[in-house]
């Protein structure tokens, strides 16, 4: 693979390269989105810096939990690496955003809708710079689409041919991203869009993190993210079992399934 791309003799890593075009795609996504929907993003633009920062920390948090560091070294740990969890920023921006959008009268549903659907784009970028990395690497198989990473800069650097669960990773996620923007597109209903990336997007990476060959960290059957998937799996549940009782009162007690 490529970990680096080579600029008038600088290193660049592939991997921030790739991101930073997934998070500028994403940020486009969004103003499309705010627009179509006439929504001003001044509530978002507010409390920017607070929802960024909550995320950070939780995703930090989660991150140093999980390797079996006291929490006594936490303001230290930033500086030992650069790892983050995924489902621990996930979860601290839905509580934020929850309680920002509580406390300024926003609802809350909208801009769920507004921020997931930019936020999966951006992980289809990061799907595939994590496969220019060699990172978050695949178990060993003997199907013809197998790869190595033989470049010795790759973290999953082997010559043996390995899972691209990547890949997998990325085309799936874009397939649910255009699922949800035809979702956002023909309902009125805020939240549809939003719920249905959170369910899908956390069941596959449950069950593709079986085909994962990268060290981490593991509880009885399971691998720690798979846990945080499974639990938002069930959030998203409980959001679609509230949205539908929501429909059934507001229609007088007339159960309808739209």
């Amino acid at each position: 693979m490529f970990p680096f791309l080579e600029v008038a003799g600088v290193f660049i890593p592939t991997y921030n390269l790739v991101l930073a075009v997934g998070i500028l795609a994403g940020a486009m996504q969004l103003f499309f989105l705010a627009r179509r929907k006439r929504v001003t993003l001044q509530f978002l633009a507010g409390n920017f810096f607070l929802l960024l920062f909550v995320t950070l920390f939780f995703s930090r948090l989660a991150e140093v939990l999980f390797h079996g560091y006291s929490l006594l070294e936490l303001p230290f740990f930033w500086m030992k690496d650069g790892n983050f969890n995924f489902f621990g920023g996930v979860a601290g921006f839905i509580a934020v955003l929850a309680f920002l959008s509580r406390k300024f009268n926003e609802n809350f549903f909208t801009w769920l809708d507004l921020i997931l659907l930019p936020a999966s784009l951006t992980l289809v970028f990061h799907h595939f710079g994590t496969f220019f990395a060699g990172s978050a690497y695949g178990t060993q198989t003997a199907l013809p689409w197998g790869v190595t990473f033989t470049n010795p800069d790759a973290v999953g650097y082997s010559t043996i041919p390995i899972h691209p669960v990547q890949i997998y990773a990325a085309l799936l996620v874009f397939g649910f991203f255009i699922a949800a923007s035809l979702i956002s597109k023909h309902t009125t209903m805020a939240g549809k869009a939003g719920i249905f990336l959170i369910l899908t997007i956390s069941l596959l990476y449950f069950f593709l993190d079986f085909l994962r060959a990268d060290s981490a960290v593991v509880f009885g059957f399971f691998r720690a993210s798979q846990y945080f998937a499974l639990a938002f799996s069930i959030f998203a549940a409980l959001l679609v079992i509230r949205m539908k009782r929501k429909i059934y009162e507001t229609r007088g007690g007339e159960f309808h399934v739209s």
